[in-house]
């Protein structure tokens, strides 16, 4: 498929889609110059405000979905009020009610208990103790005891599971948020410390160097103005060094100078590369797989070396290769990154040590550079109302800087808290009148059971409520990156649907878990998919042994069991079937809740 490009200033493309800037960056752990994708703010699969939803020719059955939930919330109301004289029955209302004012203040404690993450990460600006290994320490005690605590206090409440479900799921996502905050951090704490190091290892050789640094500095001045005159002027129409190529193709190439010998790559395709089939669905033709958004169109990108190379640039001694890694790291594809400063003109000091020196330096203050408008520079974001602003973000994961939006729009706000009490009442309706009765007794035949609570528990889980709470929190934080979920329901194989279904949980999984135990433990990815799976699976039957008070490693097992499917969803027999794929993967999870 053709799409339509048009140029409208340096480096930035638009298109239908959305807006595409394309910037030289570099990246510290290389020193190579790579072209970014920066896509303007994104939206889920079935917000009123994405085009390409409102755009589709089923959208006409979404409306009938809700019309027909609309009828029978209303059938079901009428029934109620002929029997019992009242709207709806209050029996599981009075369950879901029970000890509210104590779970509400449990809560809040919970919450501004996240802001001992502040003082923690001050602790590691002033030095009172490294990350690595008495930071990590400190940090996972005090994540076990904040787990461990709302677990301990549903049981000793003795809540009935909504409650005790509630707080340890509240806990779990707090948790994870406060684990991306100072593991962030602590890695930006180590960046900056081993540039005072850095700093002072140069200092101390340009002070020993002969004749000191205004020599070093004339000296390395001269060879930088030697370099530029051997490259001669530019001719006329052809790019500068550093500046993309842009073709009219829907694919486009970039090009950028290097400082060594490999090829150029866009970062989130080096992640993507990287992780391979946990994060890419591209392989499958499903665009949405990417992660790239409204212009996910856009994907065949080419990157090739410049036919002019920069002398003076090409001279630099690349950075030590071991270098502590920062804001590199953080999603490329979510904020425009940051322009990098110039190199220090003592990197073109024929002095090898002050000139490597020079080169790490300039890495390492690269990475404690904030990705976005501001320029935000570790240690700037370590306040409380900066953590705040974190808390507030419907993001489980953390970084300096995201895209946000200029203005609040209160009318969103109210269309969101009217969609999450109405969706509330449409979940307490079919679980009051259409699961609780129905729920297996000891000696129903398990076919009739799980016949009878198929539809409505699947109906229930169609009730996407974490989209409307998230995007109200969203629109009142400002906050631009809106895709909560993409079109799971079309998912063929299950590492799909993990990938699409909750976004935020996918996203945390993959930087603090799948990433981390390749580059931290040296996992393959195959071992590193396993592990991801498997610390999801513990926590959702953790949750299911809070809600059950037993400890039954059904969805465990299930969980699981979802490996070998992945394997069985990508034979070709299956891969070229999409229908069938999806029928499987209906069939799987309209299975998974009667039988739990």
């Amino acid at each position: 498929m053709t799409t339509t490009l048009s140029k409208t200033k340096d480096n930035v493309i638009n298109t239908p889609g959305g807006v595409i800037h394309v910037r030289p960056y570099r990246s510290s752990s290389n020193a190579q110059l790579k072209a970014v994708l920066s896509f303007t703010p994104r939206v889920s699969s079935l917000d009123r405000t994405n085009e390409r939803s409102q755009t589709d020719e089923f959208r006409g059955f979404f409306v009938l979905f809700w019309i027909g939930l609309a009828l029978l919330f209303l059938r079901t109301s009428m029934q109620s009020w002929e029997e019992n004289r009242t709207p709806l029955s209050w029996t599981f209302g009075r369950l879901i009610t029970g000890d509210a004012l104590v779970l509400a203040i449990s809560d809040i404690i919970m919450v501004l208990t996240m802001f001992v993450c502040v003082p923690f990460v001050k602790g590691l600006q002033n030095r009172w103790y490294k990350y690595h290994w008495t930071g990590v320490i400190i940090q996972h005690t005090f994540q076990t005891i904040y787990l461990g605590t709302a677990v301990w206090w549903g049981w000793h409440r003795q809540w009935y599971w909504v409650q005790s479900g509630f707080l340890v799921l509240h806990s779990m996502s707090s948790m994870m948020k406060m684990h991306s905050y100072m593991s962030h951090n602590g890695m930006l704490a180590t960046v900056y410390f081993q540039l005072q190091e850095e700093k002072k290892q140069l200092e101390e050789a340009v002070k020993n160097a002969p004749g000191g640094r205004e020599q070093l500095l004339l000296e390395a001045a001269e060879r930088k103005a030697h370099l530029q005159a051997l490259e001669g002027p530019t001719p006329v129409g052809t790019p500068a060094p550093g500046t993309p190529a842009l073709s009219s193709r829907s694919s486009f190439s970039a090009s950028a100078p290097s400082s060594g010998t490999t090829g150029y790559e866009d970062p989130s395709a080096a992640l993507r590369r990287h992780v391979g089939g946990f994060t890419d669905a591209s392989k499958e033709g499903t665009p949405e797989g990417s992660g790239l958004g409204p212009s996910a169109e856009i994907r065949q990108r080419k990157i090739s070396k410049p036919k002019k190379k920069n002398q003076a640039t090409d001279a630099l001694p690349p950075p030590r290769p071991n270098l502590p890694l920062g804001t590199s790291l953080e999603p490329s594809h979510s904020t425009l990154p940051h322009e990098p400063s110039p190199p220090s003109p003592l990197a073109w000091s024929s002095n090898e040590q002050v000139a490597l020196l020079a080169r790490n330096i300039d890495a390492m203050q690269e990475e404690l550079v904030s990705n976005g408008a501001k320029g935000l520079k570790w240690p700037q974001n370590v306040t409380y109302r900066h953590f705040l602003d974190f808390m507030f973000f419907p993001t489980l994961v953390y970084q300096l800087e995201y895209p946000r939006t200029k203005t609040m729009r209160p009318l969103v706000v109210l269309e969101k808290v009217v969609a999450t009490l109405g969706t509330f009442s449409l979940i307490y309706t079919i679980t009051e009148h259409y699961i609780l009765p129905v729920i297996p007794k000891p000696g129903d035949p398990l076919i009739r059971s799980f016949i009878n609570l198929a539809l409505p528990m699947m109906v229930n889980y169609l009730f996407i409520i974490f989209e409307c709470v998230c995007t109200g929190f969203a629109e009142l934080s400002y906050f631009a990156d809106r895709e909560f979920y993409q079109d799971w329901w079309n998912s063929t194989s299950w590492d799909q649907f993990s990938r699409k279904w909750n976004k935020p949980v996918h996203t945390f999984l993959l930087r603090h878990v799948y990433a981390s135990t390749m580059t931290g433990l040296q996992l393959s990815r195959t071992s590193a998919a396993f592990v991801t799976f498997l610390l999801s699976a513990l926590c959702h039957e953790l949750v299911m042994a809070v809600v059950t008070k037993k400890i039954r490693p059904y969805l465990f097992l299930m969980q699981m069991a979802q490996l070998p499917m992945i394997a069985l969803g990508r034979l070709p027999i299956v891969k070229r079937n999409k229908t069938v794929g999806n029928i499987v993967f209906w069939a799987g999870l309209m299975s998974g809740f009667p039988l739990l």
